[in-house]
């Protein structure tokens, strides 16, 4: 009996939601792929924090059965690492110029410590918004889907992620050559730190909105595995 094909669950990016993962979904769908998106509550009105995105990762996995390939874009890069590190169910996780850091690492000591000039922090320390998603996400897509953006907590970005088991599950990172908010060297780096198959891909922050038949493709052959 042929075993059962892994369901794909995406996991959105900072600032984003499920939305932004629709034509992924169509494509994966047109080749008998099933798939979900979570949503995460760091971005929007709940301005919850990484293990508040973490539970919801796991909690939308505890409603369906596995297999699963976990595929997590940008900042959801890092909760799915959690989720990947702790699950008997998870055959595959696929980052999408996501982050890949170590654990005990949060996004902002990964990038320095210091938040990048194009974040805009609100006075109160609780949310930051980017000040040019079109330049800084969307520099090589359209359209544009910036008016759907959310402010996002800086509590997700300053917590520390608890565990992450790189190489207990195959994985894939896809380095986007075009992406201005995370450079491809450092995408590089990530890829090889977890010791993750690496894809290109000629896009830029966004591949689910400027190549989805592409992206779609790279994450259909990790549920072959």
């Amino acid at each position: 009996m042929a075993s059962k094909l892994p369901t794909v669950v995406l996991v959105h990016g900072a600032w984003h939601g499920p939305w932004c993962w629709d034509g992924v979904r169509e494509q994966l769908a047109a080749v008998g792929i099933s798939s979900t998106a979570v949503t995460l509550t760091s971005s929007g009105p709940q301005l919850g924090g990484l293990q508040d995105d973490i539970a919801a990762v796991h909690a939308r996995l505890d409603q369906l059965d596995g297999p699963f390939v976990l595929v997590g874009h940008s900042y959801g890069g890092i909760p799915m690492t959690s989720v990947a590190a702790t699950r008997s169910d998870v055959r595959h996780a696929v980052y999408v110029c996501a982050f890949a850091i170590p654990a005990g690492e949060s996004l902002l000591s990964a990038v320095g410590g210091t938040p990048p000039e194009w974040w805009v922090i609100a006075e109160d320390q609780r949310t930051v918004t980017p000040d040019d998603p079109r330049k800084v996400f969307f520099n090589a897509s359209d359209p544009d889907p910036a008016p759907q953006l959310t402010p996002q907590s800086m509590r997700s970005f300053r917590e520390p992620l608890g565990e992450a088991a790189y190489g207990r599950v195959p994985a894939t990172y896809v380095i986007c050559e075009r992406d201005a908010a995370m450079p491809p060297l450092l995408q590089e780096e990530m890829a090889k730190g977890i010791g993750a198959a690496a894809a290109r891909l000629d896009a830029d922050h966004s591949p689910w909105l400027g190549r989805p038949a592409e992206l779609a493709k790279i994450i259909a052959g990790s549920t072959q595995e």
